[in-house]
């Protein structure tokens, strides 16, 4: 009898630690290796709560996961070249960003109680800010410092591209509505003799596929510098067309800025994909489902 209840507390034991490990593994098993390092599941987890104390909105997922750990990957990749060149992350840089971010919140206190809301420590934070800099140093070394935008690109763009740059056709018009269809009529009058819209209507400039249908019907019809009263729905409306813009593209000079961004963006996307496949392809990766 004895022996038969010590085995049975030797299995008990046997099973709770079987259960430690199952929790354990289940909680911080390793997702995937690069290299010599390893990437665990709590490693996954501390990055979502990073992004998400920084950026609320952000919906974590198992897609935004699987998405996030080739991200983490490619961290791995960076932050190890930057150890391989000894990059330092600049003295004071990390207690300067620190204090940027608890400057949003009334005291220290407040800032420290949000990270413990969030699941956070200092410590991560800042493991977390040290290496957001290394990684965006490495990024203007090998990528960013390489762009060049030409000005013949950017005039070649706008050539191949002008439809994108065209404005949408616009009304400027004055427009005011009464209940009461006497009180229309006598704000009609009053405007026919002093020319003065600002007195009784509310001015605005439109484009004309956003404006009302059952308005844009009646400036339609209207020539520059008409005025007209009518009737729509439960009220009585006056309208003035003060100009009618036709649809144009932009020129060059207005654009040239923006289609540098978009060039560039463009660049930096296609250098920075280059760059990686060259370090995934000389670095040994293993996902582990």
């Amino acid at each position: 009898m004895r022996f038969s209840q010590k085995v049975k507390g030797i299995f008990l034991v046997f099973i709770f630690f079987v259960y430690l490990f199952v929790e354990a593994e289940s909680v911080n098993r390793i997702v995937a290796r690069v290299n010599q390092e390893v990437i665990t599941s709590q490693d996954l987890e501390n990055y979502c709560k990073v992004l998400k104390y920084r950026n609320p909105q952000i919906k974590i997922d198992e897609e935004f996961k699987k998405k996030l750990l080739d991200t983490l990957i490619e961290n791995k990749l960076i932050l190890s070249l930057a150890r391989k060149e000894n990059v330092c992350v600049p003295s004071g840089w990390i207690k300067k960003e620190i204090e940027r971010i608890s400057s949003f919140y009334s005291s220290f206190d407040d800032f420290s109680k949000n990270l413990a809301e969030e699941g956070l420590t200092l410590s991560l934070l800042k493991e977390r800010l040290k290496e957001e800099y290394l990684i965006r140093f490495m990024i203007e070394k090998y990528v960013r410092s390489k762009l060049n935008i030409t000005p013949y690109e950017i005039t070649q763009f706008y050539y191949h591209n002008k439809k994108r740059f065209t404005k949408p056709a616009e009304y400027i018009i004055w427009i005011g509505k009464w209940k009461s269809q006497e009180e229309a009529l006598l704000a009609y009058e009053g405007l026919k003799k002093t020319a003065n819209c600002k007195k009784d209507l509310q001015r605005i400039r439109v484009e004309k596929d956003k404006l009302r249908e059952d308005i844009k019907k009646v400036v339609d019809n209207l020539k520059e510098k008409e005025m007209v009263i009518k009737e729509i729905g439960e009220y009585f409306y006056i309208i003035y067309l003060e100009k009618n813009i036709p649809s144009m593209i932009s020129p060059l000079e207005e654009v040239k800025d923006e289609i540098y961004s978009l060039l560039e963006e463009k660049k930096f996307t296609e250098l920075f994909k280059k760059w990686i496949e060259k370090l995934k392809s000389e670095a040994l990766i293993k996902i582990y489902e």
